[in-house]
C-alpha cells in the first residue's frame, strides 16, 4: 500500500471517480451520529485559520506555530484504473466510503449555494471538486463519487439538482394520499438527502454569521432550538426547508474562507493499494475483524508503547496505575466491569472510563472537546512537554478514584454530598475545573470545601433563578484556564472570578434576587424532578445535627406536594377568578409547597386534604423537613399564604446559610 496525507480539496481535484464495490454497505450516516458532528468540526476549523491569520498579521507568519490540522480519519483505494478520452479513470473505495460519500455531498451542497453569488472563479473551482470534465459515454462518469446500486439514482439527483427547493420537491418529508382513511404519510427521505439539506441550511446560515449552535429565536431560552437542532427538524418533518436568519445576505469571503479551510485545515490519510493487493481480503480485515478502539483503549496502549520504547517496565506500571481500569468489579452489577458500564452525563453516555478520560483531557487542555476526539487531544497534550509515564499515570489513578465520587456519590461526607447534587442538577461541566483543584488539594481540605461551596452555590442559585445552563460549558472552561493560568490556584481566586461573571447566561445571583425567586418561582416542573430532590436533600441535612440518631437514606426519598397537584375545591378552597388560578398553578410547585418523604408515607394520601395529610406528615416522618407541620392544629389550613410563609420564614434562612455567595 501507497500511504498519502491529503486535504479535502486534493481528495477531489483529479479527475477520477471514487467507485463504491458492491461489497459495501450502503450510505448510513445519520445527521445526529456523524453529520452534525462533522459540520461542527468545519466550522471550528474556519474559527481557527480566521483566528491565525489574524494572529499572522499582528506577529508575522514565521513566530507562529503551524496551524494545526484537524484530521478526518482514513480511506483505503483500489488501484487506478486509466479511463480515456470516453470513459473516465476510477479507483474503488474498499474503506472510507462514508466519509469520501458525504465530503462530495458537502462540496455539491457548497456548489449550489454559491451559484447565486454569481462569482465565475469561486463557480470554476467548485465545478473542479464535483464535475470530471469530459465527454463520457456514460453521463455518471461526470460525477466524482458513484456509490453503490441502491445510492446511485440519489447521488445522481443531487449531482443534477442545483438548489435545495428542488432537491425538496423531488424528495419531499411527506406527501398526500387519496386514501380517504389516511390523508398523508411519510416519506423518510434517503440519508444521503439528508445530509445535503442539512449541509445546505447549515453553509447558509454560516455565510450568514450565524453559527450551528446560535438559537433560532435570538435569545437563550433553555427550550429554544439551536440552528442545527431546528434544520434536523425540518429536514425531517417539512416538506419545504426554511433556514433561519434568510433576511441575512451572504458574505463572499466567507464562502471563499470555507474552500481555503478545505485546502489548508483538514488531513485525510489516503492508502492507495498496489496491483497485487486483494481488496476484499483487506476490506474484510479493516471491517469484520475485532471491536472499534474506544479512546480509553487509544489512550493506554499510546501511553504503553512510548513505555516501551522508553525501556521502562510496563509490567509494574500496569499493576500499580492501569490494572483497576481493566479489572475493577463493579458492586452493582454482577459481572460487570466498573469503568466499562456505560454512564450518561449531560448529552454524554459512554463507558466511565472515556467519560473519565474525557474529563482528564479537558482539564489538561483546558478547551473544549467530544468524546470522539479524546485522544486525540491527549496526546497533543502528552508531546508538548517531558512526561514521565510513571507520575502521569499516578495523575491519572488519583483523580480516577475522584471521579468514582462524581459518579456514583455517597452521602457520607461533604464530598459524597456535593458530588450527589451535581448528579442530580445534572451538571458536569465543573468536573475538569473540580479535577484541577483536586489535583491540587485533598477533598476534605478547607481550600477544597470553599470551592465546592461556593459552585454548588453558583448552581443552586441559577437553578432557583430559573436561569439558562447552555453557558456552563463556556463559563466553567474560562475559570479552568483562569486557574491552570495562575501560578497557584487558589478558592479565593475563583470566587473573585465567579462574582465578576455578567448577564443571564453566567452570573451569579445575588441574595435579593434569589429571596425574590426563592418563594415564587414554579420549581417542579418537567425535568427538574431530581434538582428539586436536590435541594430539599440539601436544606434536609443543614437542619440534621448529631441530636439525630441517623441519617436518612437519601435515595428512598421523594418529593411530595403538601397542597396535591390534583387538589380539590372542598379541601383547598380558592377565589373564582383567573387571577387566582394563575397564582396557585405557580405557587403550588414553589418550595414552599413541597417536601421529601420517605417510604412508609402513604402515597394514597397524596390528593386527600391538608387536614388527613398533615398528621402523616409530622407524626410519621422521621425528616427534619417536616418537623414544621408538627406546629399545626387539625383545623388549620393549608393555603398560598401559609406555603409562602414557610418559603420565606422557615427554608430561605436555611438556603442562603446553604448557599452564600460570598461577596
Amino acid at each position: 500500500m501507497t500511504p498519502d496525507k491529503k486535504s479535502i480539496a486534493e481528495l477531489f481535484d483529479k479527475r477520477e471517480q471514487y467507485l463504491i464495490p458492491l461489497f459495501q454497505r450502503g450510505y448510513v450516516w445519520t445527521l445526529e451520529k456523524q453529520i452534525s458532528l462533522l459540520w461542527e468540526d468545519i466550522v471550528e476549523q474556519m474559527e481557527a485559520l480566521t483566528e491565525y491569520r489574524a494572529n499572522s498579521k499582528k506577529v508575522g507568519h514565521d513566530l507562529l506555530k503551524k496551524l494545526r490540522k484537524h484530521f478526518l480519519g482514513a480511506i483505503v483505494l483500489g488501484p487506478l484504473v486509466e479511463g480515456d478520452g470516453q470513459k473516465v479513470s476510477t479507483r474503488e473505495v474498499i474503506d472510507g466510503q462514508q466519509r469520501v460519500t458525504t465530503l462530495q455531498i458537502l462540496m455539491l451542497a457548497l456548489r449550489d449555494v454559491a451559484t447565486s453569488l454569481d462569482d465565475e472563479a469561486l463557480n470554476e473551482d467548485l465545478r473542479n471538486l464535483t464535475f470530471n470534465k469530459g465527454s463520457y459515454l456514460a453521463k455518471s462518469d461526470a460525477q466524482k463519487v458513484l456509490p453503490t446500486n441502491a445510492g446511485r439514482e440519489t447521488m445522481q439527483s443531487l449531482f443534477a439538482a442545483g438548489s435545495l427547493d428542488a432537491i425538496c420537491k423531488r424528495y419531499p418529508a411527506w406527501r398526500n394520499l387519496v386514501d380517504a382513511d389516511k390523508k398523508w404519510e411519510w416519506c423518510d427521505r434517503p440519508l444521503m438527502v439528508q445530509a445535503y439539506l442539512y449541509f445546505q441550511a447549515m453553509l447558509l446560515c454560516q455565510f450568514r454569521g450565524k453559527r450551528f449552535d446560535a438559537q433560532v429565536s435570538g435569545n437563550e431560552d433553555e427550550d429554544g432550538r439551536t440552528i442545527s437542532e431546528e434544520m434536523i427538524r425540518q429536514v425531517r418533518k417539512e416538506n419545504a426547508l426554511a433556514p433561519p436568519f434568510a433576511d441575512l445576505a451572504v458574505d463572499k469571503d466567507m464562502v471563499r474562507l470555507l474552500l481555503d479551510a478545505f485546502e489548508s485545515c483538514f488531513q485525510i490519510m489516503q492508502l492507495r493499494l498496489e496491483d497485487e493487493d486483494d481488496p476484499q481480503i483487506i476490506f474484510e480485515t479493516l471491517n469484520a475483524r475485532g471491536e472499534p478502539l474506544t479512546p480509553s483503549d487509544l489512550i493506554r496502549n499510546f501511553v504503553f508503547l512510548r513505555a516501551i520504547r522508553a525501556g521502562e517496565d510496563v509490567d509494574s506500571l500496569y499493576d500499580d496505575y492501569w490494572k483497576d481500569f481493566d479489572e475493577k468489579a463493579d458492586a452493582a452489577a454482577r459481572n460487570a466491569k466498573f469503568w466499562r458500564v456505560e454512564e450518561r452525563q449531560g448529552r454524554l453516555k459512554s463507558a466511565r472510563i472515556d467519560l473519565f478520560m474525557y474529563h482528564y483531557t479537558t482539564m489538561r487542555r483546558a478547551a473544549t472537546l467530544r468524546v470522539s476526539h479524546v485522544f486525540e487531544e491527549f496526546k497533543a497534550w502528552w508531546d508538548e512537554g517531558e512526561r514521565k509515564t510513571a507520575d502521569e499515570l499516578a495523575r491519572i489513578k488519583k483523580l480516577a478514584g475522584y471521579f468514582e465520587k462524581f459518579v456514583l456519590p455517597g452521602q457520607k461526607s461533604r464530598f459524597d454530598r456535593f458530588c450527589r447534587r451535581l448528579k442530580l442538577l445534572d451538571t458536569s461541566t465543573p468536573i475538569p475545573l473540580l479535577l484541577y483543584f483536586l489535583e491540587h488539594f485533598e477533598s476534605d481540605s478547607p481550600e477544597f470545601e470553599q470551592v465546592m461551596a461556593d459552585i454548588d452555590s453558583y448552581l443552586v442559585r441559577r437553578f432557583v433563578c430559573g436561569l439558562t445552563t447552555k453557558s456552563y460549558n463556556k463559563t466553567f472552561l474560562s475559570l479552568l484556564s483562569d486557574m491552570a493560568g495562575a501560578e497557584t490556584p487558589s478558592a479565593a481566586t475563583l470566587r473573585a472570578k465567579l462574582l465578576e461573571l455578567k448577564g443571564d447566561s453566567q452570573r451569579w445571583p445575588g441574595d435579593q434576587e434569589f429571596a425574590d425567586k426563592w418563594e415564587f418561582n414554579r420549581l417542579y416542573q418537567g425535568s427538574n424532578t431530581r434538582k428539586v430532590r436536590a435541594v430539599l436533600e440539601a436544606l434536609e441535612l443543614r437542619l440534621r445535627s448529631s441530636k439525630q440518631e441517623f441519617l436518612p437514606e437519601l435515595d428512598t426519598l421523594s418529593v411530595e406536594h403538601i397542597m396535591p397537584q390534583k387538589w380539590k375545591p372542598e379541601h383547598y378552597p380558592l377565589a373564582d377568578n383567573a387571577e387566582a388560578r394563575v397564582t396557585r398553578d405557580q405557587l403550588i410547585h414553589s418550595i414552599g409547597n413541597l417536601t421529601l418523604v420517605t417510604p412508609g408515607y402513604n402515597t394514597a394520601l397524596s390528593n386527600r386534604s391538608f387536614a388527613e395529610k398533615r398528621p402523616e406528615i409530622a407524626s410519621n416522618s422521621s425528616l427534619m423537613l417536616n418537623s414544621y407541620f408538627q406546629g399545626f392544629s387539625d383545623g388549620d389550613t393549608w393555603d398560598e399564604a401559609a406555603l409562602k410563609l414557610r418559603a420565606k420564614n422557615e427554608l430561605l434562612p436555611l438556603a442562603l446559610g446553604q448557599w452564600p455567595t460570598g461577596a
